[in-house]
């Protein structure tokens, strides 16, 4: 075994002690940048000793989850993880434990299991998201909106289209995976279920305004591509239901008896109740975000700039994602969090690039370089954020100001994001292309704003140099 592969080792054998070992864990999954725990006793890993570990950045409790910061390596140590409990698949971890029982019933939990479930089954997607987005930039880079290298009608046009489409379109398939991993049930029929509601037929039935009843129970037919909130109603119920039939079949008809029998008693409750519950649920989660960006204007913008740092320290962040999934196949573009969000990334850039010119220390400034250069490159903000924001805290500060300096600029110029796009450091820029010239004008601007009110502002922010970058 390599050096490296006996480091990775090394760490996920150390992270899993610190936790309370594998007794102690209900579930565990993985981010882009976090190793992401259930656990039973929340009071048992200690936060000092857990950052001490190599390749850790930092650990936080969030959305009830316990949380280890690890940055781009977070899926070979999340796999090292799982390898030594003995298991194929860590997040399918579900106990019968009592207390775990009783946690799982406490009303001052609800909330944090809302938000694990939704980010359990977002998070998973953020690398098809981002593939499918990147798709989608090439073909307003090549096409008539921009360079004009290729027609509508050039086949490469074509291919990257539809790629970058249909990463979109079929996100109600997509969330049956994702969501019935995160709840360990049947994932071919959550995905049947997600299926069915962007089938042709019913897609069809719901363009011409036809009448359909499932059961002779009518129901309302509607366009359910690239929606987010129906197929996790449906999947969640599922759960339930899948349950039932797991406890009460004999065991000799358990092999069709459960999957078909939870398939019937879904279509219903699915195509009738849940989907177009979740369907104007969408909508006017829709249309609460642009009235707030409507009457707040520029300030909606100014205040995610300002917050979204910090948000990514609590690892509250994907709230906002939430709402971005459930808003932007519906308009098809962004002008307030997408933004806000850029804003707060290229703001805190200025800010890193600041202390690099300040520290005296040339370990210091080393570390710092290298967090904007896996920020910029590599896209993963969190060392820059674990590395230098949290332990100088000053630099936190000023990124909050500058931050909210960019989305304030932003937020007036009317920068718009036409492409959905959750990558960070350059490649989050790709959210912005599309429209109109002024756009390219604009996106500019912001940047340079906020590179430079991140860059001063900490000019004139103490830096205690004594701290380290440790």
């Amino acid at each position: 075994m390599s050096v490296k592969n006996e480091e990775i080792k090394s760490t996920a054998s150390k992270i899993l002690d610190s936790i309370g070992g594998e007794a102690n864990i209900i579930s565990v999954t993985h981010c882009m940048t976090r190793l992401r725990f259930n656990l039973k006793d929340m009071s048992v890993p200690d936060d000092t000793e857990i950052k001490k570990i190599q390749n850790v950045v930092g650990a936080l409790q969030s959305g009830g989850q316990y949380q280890v910061i690890i940055g781009p390596q977070v899926e070979i140590v999340h796999d090292a993880l799982v390898n030594q409990l003995g298991r194929n698949d860590a997040s399918s971890m579900i106990e019968d434990d009592k207390d775990v029982k009783k946690q799982k019933k406490s009303a001052k939990n609800i909330i944090n299991k809302i938000f694990d479930y939704l980010a359990g089954s977002l998070t998973p997607l953020i690398p098809l998201l981002l593939a499918a987005s990147l798709c989608k930039t090439i073909v307003a880079i090549i096409g008539p909106s921009l360079l004009n290298i290729v027609s509508p009608e050039h086949d490469i046009y074509a291919l990257f289209a539809f790629i970058g489409d249909a990463g979109f379109y079929f996100l109600p398939v997509f969330l049956g995976w994702s969501a019935a991993r995160k709840l360990n049930v049947s994932i071919p029929i959550a995905m049947l279920l997600g299926a069915s509601l962007i089938h042709p037929t019913f897609i069809q039935m719901a363009t011409n305004g036809d009448q359909f009843s499932v059961y002779g129970i009518p129901t309302v037919t509607q366009n359910y591509s690239s929606t987010v909130i129906p197929i996790l109603l449906i999947v969640w119920v599922m759960s339930y239901v899948e349950k039932w039939f797991k406890q009460h079949t004999p065991d000799t008809l358990k092999v069709f008896a459960i999957p078909f029998g939870t398939l019937l008693i879904m279509l219903p409750i699915s195509l009738v109740v849940l989907a177009p519950l979740g369907g104007y649920l969408g909508q006017y989660i829709g249309d609460a975000i642009i009235s707030l960006n409507n009457v707040a204007g520029p300030l909606a913008v100014a205040v995610i700039g300002a917050t979204f740092i910090i948000l990514v320290l609590t690892g509250m962040h994907m709230v906002l994602m939430t709402y971005l999934f459930v808003t932007f196949p519906t308009l098809g573009y962004d002008n307030f969090l997408l933004p806000g969000i850029l804003c707060a990334s290229w703001a805190s850039a200025g800010v890193a690039l600041a202390c690099v010119y300040r520290f005296k220390n040339k370990n210091n400034k080393k570390l710092t370089l290298g967090y904007v250069i896996t920020w910029f490159i590599g896209g993963v903000g969190e060392p820059m954020l674990y590395g230098l924001f949290v332990p100088y805290k000053t630099p936190l500060i000023a990124g909050v100001v500058s931050g909210g300096v960019a989305g304030l600029v932003a937020g007036l110029l009317e920068l718009t994001a036409h492409v959905l796009n959750t990558s960070n450091g350059i490649y989050g820029v790709a959210s912005f292309v599309g429209g109109s010239s002024w756009n390219y004008i604009t996106l500019g601007i912001t940047i340079a704003v906020a590179l430079i009110a991140g860059f001063i502002t900490m000019l004139f922010m103490k830096l205690d140099e004594s701290i380290g970058a440790n």
